[in-house]
């Protein structure tokens, strides 16, 4: 496989599921502001989030191991920019759903900080 196919796949691997998550967002914050007494819908869009970035996490480090041990160093290079985001907003949502003590705190005050 070209590294250019390569890439070009594990975007749409991503960029599917995301798309599909960020519409039914869209449907269910626009169903909930019709009700009279709206509930926390984005607390269900979070847990679904975390749940897809760590099935997508764990796909991407199996593909990665696996093309390391074939020796497929080229395309094994490609899932690195696409686990790295991965692993930040994992950490980051963990640390929102946990305590703020040490890691968390700087994790959190930093993309604070960002925004």
């Amino acid at each position: 496989m070209k590294p250019w196919k390569a890439f070009l796949s594990r975007l749409l691997i991503v960029a599917i599921p995301l798309l599909v998550l960020y519409f039914y967002a869209e449907i269910a914050f626009e169903a909930n502001r019709k009700k009279e007494h709206p509930t926390d819908a984005g607390l269900g869009i979070v847990v679904l989030l975390a749940f897809i970035l760590i099935i997508l996490f764990g796909g991407f480090l199996i593909d990665l191991l696996l093309r390391l041990s074939r020796k497929e160093y080229k395309i094994a290079l490609i899932n690195v920019p696409f686990l790295i985001p991965f692993v930040i907003f994992i950490i980051y949502i963990a640390c929102l759903m946990a305590s703020r003590e040490c890691f968390c705190g700087w994790l959190i005050g930093t993309i604070d900080w960002m925004r």
